[in-house]
């Protein structure tokens, strides 16, 4: 009889916990009209938030206000970055329609050069010399992250790639 009465007693408790625990809780489900911060959009797929400055459509990712620069116009659009001689990096989307990243920069203006029986050799970005013979320094081109075989007048634009140039002194 003792051990029924735990044994009752303890399923009560638990019971009462459960109750108590469930009955706290209320709908959490707020409507995004609600939510603070009127700078919040969501349309679908598409989330856009003017606060921050960033744009996301689908699966890229644009950011419009946070040190990344638009430049150029066109269709395509890819990520330029340069390494400069004291190691800052700035960051550009190049709008382009041209076909090569090299086209498309020395559209925009962000590198210079002389023509060579081997391609362009890229003297100056973003206006910033760096010319093995005079400085005894030169311009690493990569893509993605990967330092490239062809040069730059040479590399089709493939959207979602990020193409850069970064200062190295010999």
């Amino acid at each position: 009889m003792k051990n029924n009465f735990k044994f009752i007693l303890s399923l009560l408790l638990v019971v009462l916990i459960a109750v108590g625990t469930f009955a706290g809780c209320d709908d959490k489900n707020v409507p995004v009209s609600e939510i603070p911060g009127d700078d919040i959009t969501n349309t679908g797929e598409d989330v856009t938030n003017t606060g921050e400055g960033i744009t996301n459509i689908g699966e890229g990712i644009t950011n419009i206000g946070e040190g990344i620069t638009n430049i150029g116009e066109g269709e395509t659009v890819f990520r330029f970055e340069v390494t400069d001689d004291e190691g800052e990096v700035t960051v550009w989307n190049v709008h382009t329609d041209k076909e090569t990243v090299g086209a498309a920069l020395l559209e925009v203006e962000l590198i210079d050069g002389e023509e060579s029986s081997y391609g362009l050799m890229v003297t100056h970005v973003n206006g910033i010399r760096a010319d093995f013979t005079e400085d005894n320094a030169w311009w690493a081109f990569l893509v993605d992250g990967e330092m490239s075989l062809v040069g730059v007048d040479s590399v089709a634009i493939k959207e979602g790639e990020t193409y850069a140039f970064v200062y190295t002194p010999n």
